[in-house]
């Protein structure tokens, strides 16, 4: 079976490895094709896309958007959209703007504490990624004050620490409205993170599949096989498609996640892309706010 994985992260965004050398990874790893779905941008798309033709590996142009869903940030996967289209072009400026009024409140917070850091030096460090946590969590780590990013995240940054500061997001349905703007399809991340009971949770996929969401993830790792049975039976009820993927990030972030196959192939992928929000969505026409 060829193997694939649909979500992927760069140093793009907050990801280790350069996007060529995720796909040398890839490559290496007998994967046929990846999607490059970085935070809330595609900045990592075009080198990425360079590097496939070379090694053989089919690059999916993907994005991660943070968004809101009655005050909870959920994960909307976007694939095949135009990386230049003009409304990718202006929610990338306009979520780096937020994320940086971010990132110096929450290092303010840190030199509050005593921690000796600042914005330039996280700079300096990753001068081609978009700086997010976890490269605060390894600056963390660089000062000793931590043993490991997850540690720093449990201590300081993670939702309900004293150095976490949350920041604007766009919205769930506003999520979908962009992404098939910029010719895409949206799909659902990791439907069992946020923490739903199971009300909850069929809830938040019926509002995707009313939305024009064309996809929801099933496979994801950690995922035992009840969970993707449970995601599936929701899946099929709303007539949303089943895609899946590791979240790869690197091994300083996620040491416990590798580039995964997950139990589709090229031929699943033909279908996946050219399928149709669904038949009941709400909204298609409006223009996506996030301004």
């Amino acid at each position: 079976m060829d193997k694939i994985d649909m979500h992927v992260h760069t140093t793009a965004s907050d990801g280790t490895m350069r996007p060529e050398h995720v796909v040398s990874l890839a490559a290496m790893q007998g994967l046929k094709a990846i999607a490059i779905t970085d935070h809330d941008t595609m900045d990592g798309i075009e080198e990425a896309g360079k590097a496939g033709e070379l090694m053989g590996v089919t690059i999916i142009p993907g994005i991660e958007l943070s968004a809101d869903y009655q005050g909870k940030e959920v994960h909307v996967l976007g694939y095949f959209l135009d990386e230049n289209a003009p409304i990718i072009k202006e929610y990338q400026q306009w979520a780096q703007e937020k994320r940086q009024e971010r990132n110096e409140k929450i290092v303010e917070r840190l030199r509050k504490k005593g921690f000796e850091i600042t914005m330039e030096q996280l700079r300096e460090a990753d001068p081609d990624s978009v700086i997010g946590r976890p490269h605060i969590a390894r600056k963390l780590m660089e000062l000793g004050a931590v043993s490991s990013v997850s540690e720093a995240f449990r201590r300081y940054l993670a939702e309900g620490r004293s150095c976490y500061v949350p920041r604007e997001r766009i919205g769930f349905v506003d999520a979908a409205r962009l992404i098939k703007k910029a010719g895409g399809v949206a799909v659902l991340a990791h439907p069992l993170q946020y923490g739903y009971n199971k009300s909850q949770l069929e809830a938040l996929v019926k509002t995707a599949a009313q939305a024009g969401f064309s996809g929801m993830e099933i496979y994801y790792t950690g995922y035992t096989q009840a969970d993707q049975k449970k995601l599936f039976d929701l899946a099929e009820k709303y007539t949303l498609l089943p895609t899946g993927g590791s979240d790869f990030h690197g091994e300083a972030v996620r040491p416990d996640t590798f580039l995964t196959p997950i139990p589709l192939n090229l031929n699943w992928l033909g279908t996946f892309q050219n399928a149709q929000p669904h038949r009941n969505r709400l909204y298609q026409s409006q223009i996506p706010q996030f301004r």
